[in-house]
């Protein structure tokens, strides 16, 4: 992880903490984090917003080939309904664009390199286990879901529409095909729980994504910090 991205990272950590507890008044402040929870997060629904860090990897290819995936920060929404104090079932989308440089090796044995923008897109179905009946409580999760990946290199021609727009008037727009895949993917994660009250909480975690890429020489592997703002509804 670059050091730059670890403290803007934690710099929106810290951000959202504070806003997190500068919302609510003093009494809900002092009784917030408390050894014995006279109410509980059971049986409510959950709605969370996470930013993903995802560290830089490479991945092998067919015939020694490779591609360095660049680290980024990514976006998400999710909801999910918590049966307990103890056990959540979710699902989630989240999305990013990272950069990337491949390595080619050509029939001779010669290589080249090249770079672009990898889109992914992944909906998994989550289920969390919070260890403890309290308001900071650790937790373990997984999940299983479909990743999309849009490499941005093109795979056919382009072809040209054009339209009538009632604001812009007449219009022109070109499309180029480009190599994507639908994958399988799982996830597993640990990290924390900070209720701030029944209504919201953060939630901070590190976690594993796997996707089965049918061209690479074995499962892909991602590394995620991740944090996610709750909002609950009872």
């Amino acid at each position: 992880m670059k050091r730059a991205n670890i403290v803007n990272f934690m710099l929106v950590f810290s951000m959202s903490a504070g806003i997190a507890v500068s919302v609510f008044p003093a009494e809900a402040q002092e009784n917030a984090f408390t050894t014995n929870r006279s109410d509980g997060r059971g049986k409510s629904w959950e709605i969370f917003l996470p930013l993903n860090y995802t560290q830089s990897e490479t991945i092998k290819g067919r015939g020694d080939s490779s591609v360095d995936i660049n680290d980024d920060v990514g976006f998400g929404f999710g909801l999910g309904y918590n049966f307990n104090d103890f056990f959540q079932l979710n699902g989630s989308i989240s999305w990013s664009s990272r950069g990337y440089d491949a390595t080619i090796v050509q029939t001779d044995g010669s290589t080249r390199r090249y770079n672009n923008i990898l889109d992914t897109s992944t909906i998994s179905l989550n289920g969390i286990y919070h260890l403890l009946n309290k308001n900071i409580t650790p937790f373990v999760s997984g999940g299983i879901g479909n990743t999309h990946l849009d490499t941005n290199i093109p795979s056919g021609l382009s072809s040209t529409a054009c339209w009538y727009d009632p604001w812009y008037g007449y219009i022109c727009d070109s499309y180029v095909p480009t190599k994507t895949e639908n994958a399988l993917s799982y996830n597993a994660a640990v990290g924390i729980l900070f209720d701030i009250n029944r209504q919201f909480g953060i939630r901070a975690s590190y976690s594993r994504l796997w996707i089965d890429l049918d061209e690479t020489s074995y499962t892909a592997d991602f590394s995620t910090w991740k944090l996610d703002v709750l909002f609950r509804m009872f």
